[in-house]
């Protein structure tokens, strides 16, 4: 074997074992916010009473313990059987479409929206399956601005919101046109 080959044989292995340290940051990424977000809801689910308010700070904040049946800010289908199937299909293939789009995108940005992303995915699709609802408890009013209180929700779905911000921030400012 040639010098030269010998050397390029050296940087691929360099290339690609930095590549898979780099996913390593976004996977232990990915399992610690989707272990908050189990964890946070389990507690909830223990220790408060269902429906019941528990004022944080004034009546800006609020933990109250609901459980959600259907999709984003209460969407039903009708019964929770038909939620439960529906919302469940639709969230296993968003979850492989999210994994297609993180392994497809190279710049850590945009790798850290769809980590974001996948994990609140991931996290409500764990409580879609195990108890065919998802557990909100974060409850926030924005001082009668948009609605009288703002509709409860989890560490999964603020995951989801804030990646969807950062993703929206890469292709607008920072991605190049091709």
């Amino acid at each position: 074997m040639s010098i030269a080959k010998g050397f390029k044989k050296r940087i691929a292995i360099l290339i690609t074992e930095n590549k898979i340290l780099h996913l390593h940051k976004y996977s232990l990424l990915f399992i610690l916010l989707l272990t908050l977000d189990q964890v946070s809801k389990i507690i909830i689910r223990n220790i408060c009473e269902f429906g019941k308010h528990y004022k944080i700070i004034g009546n800006f904040f609020w933990i109250t313990f609901i459980q959600n049946p259907g999709a984003v800010f209460g969407i039903s289908l009708g019964s929770e059987l038909k939620n439960q199937l529906i919302f469940t299909i639709i969230s296993i293939i968003a979850t492989f479409f999210l994994i297609y789009l993180f392994i497809k995108s190279s710049h850590p940005f945009s790798r850290f929206g769809f980590t974001l992303i996948l994990s609140g995915a991931v996290g409500n699709l764990i409580d879609r399956i195990a108890l065919g609802k998802v557990t909100d408890f974060l409850d926030f009013n924005f001082f009668d601005s948009i609605v009288r209180r703002w509709y409860t929700f989890n560490i999964a779905d603020a995951c989801i919101v804030v990646g969807v911000i950062v993703l929206l921030i890469y292709y607008i400012f920072l991605e190049k046109p091709k």
